[in-house]
């Protein structure tokens, strides 16, 4: 992610733009915030709030840093008018190569979100007092992309935090997984009953000899955890299991309180080979509660669709300020 560095230089060195580095949204130290803004001073005429992107930084759960979006924050944060929004990019829990960073990198980015509508009503050091904290949209790259989702595409979570599920205006999620359960690395078997008897168990073995030593940092290890623990873990960090389970499908409103829009993105070669069948699965379990747009990025690569991000004819970007502009 040298690059994403480099990019991000570039954008803290554009005097178009206004950095805050390292705002405390929390107690422990890793929990900062980066807040991006234009660098213009609005009209003392101009009562409009904008916006605000909450753009998490990928790193399979076990490293990474928010200097890796800071880049973003150029097509984001324009000084052109339409779209224009502030963008927060935090850091939260990360596995290092040996913790187990679920469900506390899920509890630093709520406890972000309360901590933008406490800044935003007392006006907290200013840094927020052209927001507008019931208007957001979560995003994130691979598993800052995972985060997002499981954080906006669970009402019922948030609103047991203090956290109105109506704030979340949007998720725009890239080259990410939507689910994390066996079922959800083997889409095309497990949509079929009798496929998924027949090569249901196959899939299982596969996920625990290979899968399950990635998504350690959120299910924890076979030697710390049992199977059984691991199964329920993946279960509640998977959003797709969450939106067509029972448990949430029967709970009041609960579908309803989804975000209005869920973009996912994803590159046209070289990227995870779960994301069209795993957006395209997202998009059936919320037909009719929320548009999902899918978009085939033409670059190359898992990085790529990251980098992409900071071509301002991006049409990533070009859906993201259209989304803005309509709030």
């Amino acid at each position: 992610h040298a690059k994403s560095i480099e990019l991000t230089e570039s954008a803290l060195s554009d005097p178009s733009l206004r950095c805050t580095r390292g705002v405390s949204y929390g107690p422990l130290d890793h929990q900062l915030v980066d807040v991006w803004t234009t660098a213009s001073s609005p009209s003392p005429n101009d009562s409009k709030k904008k916006p605000i992107v909450v753009f998490l930084h990928g790193g399979a759960w076990d490293w990474g840093y928010r200097e890796y979006v800071g880049f973003c924050a150029k097509n984001i944060c324009g000084d052109d008018g339409d779209g224009q929004a502030i963008m927060l990019a935090p850091t939260y829990r990360i596995g290092k190569g040996h913790e187990q960073m679920w469900p506390r990198s899920r509890d630093d980015i709520v406890e972000l979100l309360q901590w933008v509508a406490s800044s935003s009503n007392k006006n907290d050091d200013g840094l927020l007092d052209h927001a507008d904290p019931t208007k957001i949209i979560l995003a994130g790259h691979s598993a800052g992309g995972h985060l997002a989702a499981c954080i906006g595409l669970d009402p019922l979570h948030l609103r047991s935090h203090g956290v109105d599920p109506n704030i979340i205006k949007g998720l725009f999620l890239v080259s990410c997984p939507l689910g994390i359960c066996a079922q959800d690395f083997f889409v095309p078997w497990s949509k079929r009953r009798w496929t998924w008897f027949v090569l249901g168990p196959v899939a299982r073995l596969i996920y625990r000899r290979a899968f399950l030593k990635v998504l350690r940092p959120v299910v924890g290890s076979r030697e710390s955890s049992s199977l059984e623990s691991i199964n329920q873990i993946a279960e509640d960090a998977s959003p797709l299991f969450r939106v067509a389970s029972s448990t949430y499908v029967e709970e009041e409103d609960f579908l309803s309180q989804m975000p209005p829009l869920v973009h996912f993105s994803f590159a046209t070669k070289k990227d995870f080979p779960i994301c069209r069948p795993q957006a395209e699965s997202l998009k059936g379990a919320l037909h009719g509660r929320a548009q999902v747009e899918i978009l085939e990025m033409p670059v190359d690569g898992h990085f790529e669709s990251h980098f992409a991000l900071n071509d301002a004819s991006c049409e990533w970007n070009l859906a993201l300020r259209k989304h803005l502009s309509s709030l």
